[in-house]
């Protein structure tokens, strides 16, 4: 049997991956907050296993725990494949640097960025000895690849996160191990993320009247689109590890 862990599953992206993993008869761990019903139901009607851990990936300690835990867990179960993606982020400080309260972007740092890095060291450490292939997907941005005013923050850590895939594909290729790591940008979608991001002041974010408009003019996808292209990307097509992926070259 297969395994997926997905954090974020509570909403957004995260619950749209979450769901068409279960849909393809694959086993899911939610690594959130909190749980999500629907798809605890919905891994019911589809008899696969479901499992909710409940986590702040804002704290470290917590994080390094439950994916310890998750890890030994897993892999333990000897399955085929193991899926991780690492989805959970927030957009959050928007607002000019010097502008930003210290605590907001720590708490940024810590889910967008740390996180993805203390599971990803948890999860090689618990693969070792099991012939499962694990594939880790790491959720970006195109804002990891340029400066958008006002996101610093959010910029830095989507950046870092590009630069922890390739970085942890090399070390994986000079092992010639059977795992692989990609990232993946979703673009822009019809989310609570973007909810936030339109209700910033022109001052703290330059942009925010393009997204705006996006709302308005119908140009945010549905998280079920963006998350279908992503599922059959990594379970039905060879991936590059390494490489970061971008929505728009998918569909």
């Amino acid at each position: 049997m297969d395994y997926a862990i997905v954090t974020g599953a509570t909403r957004g992206l995260g619950e749209s991956i979450a769901k068409l993993f279960i849909e393809k008869g694959i086993s899911l761990i939610n690594v959130s907050r909190s749980n999500n019903e629907r798809l605890q139901k919905l891994a019911g009607e589809k008899e696969v296993s479901y499992e909710f851990f409940p986590c702040d990936l804002a704290q470290s300690g917590e994080t390094e725990a439950v994916f310890r835990e998750v890890g030994t867990k897993v892999f333990g179960y000897q399955s085929d494949r193991v899926y991780i993606v690492h989805n959970a982020g927030v957009v959050t400080p928007i607002n000019r640097s010097g502008e930003v309260e210290n605590q907001a972007l720590e708490t940024s740092v810590h889910v967008n960025l740390l996180s993805p890095m203390i599971s990803t060291n948890e999860m090689i450490k618990a693969a070792r000895g099991s012939d499962s292939k694990m594939i880790m997907i790491n959720i970006s941005s195109g804002a990891g690849s340029r400066p958008v005013h006002g996101w610093s923050t959010y910029c830095a850590t989507k950046a870092g996160v590009n630069m922890l895939t390739e970085t942890v594909s090399l070390e994986l290729s000079k092992k010639h191990s059977r795992h692989q790591v990609i990232a993946f940008s979703p673009g822009v979608m019809d989310t609570d993320m973007q909810g936030e991001i339109r209700s910033s002041s022109k001052e703290a974010f330059a942009d925010v009247e393009s997204f705006q408009r996006y709302k308005e003019e119908g140009m945010l996808r549905e998280t079920d689109t963006v998350a279908n292209a992503l599922i059959k990307l990594v379970t039905e097509s060879e991936i590059e590890s390494g490489k970061l992926y971008h929505v728009n070259d998918l569909l």
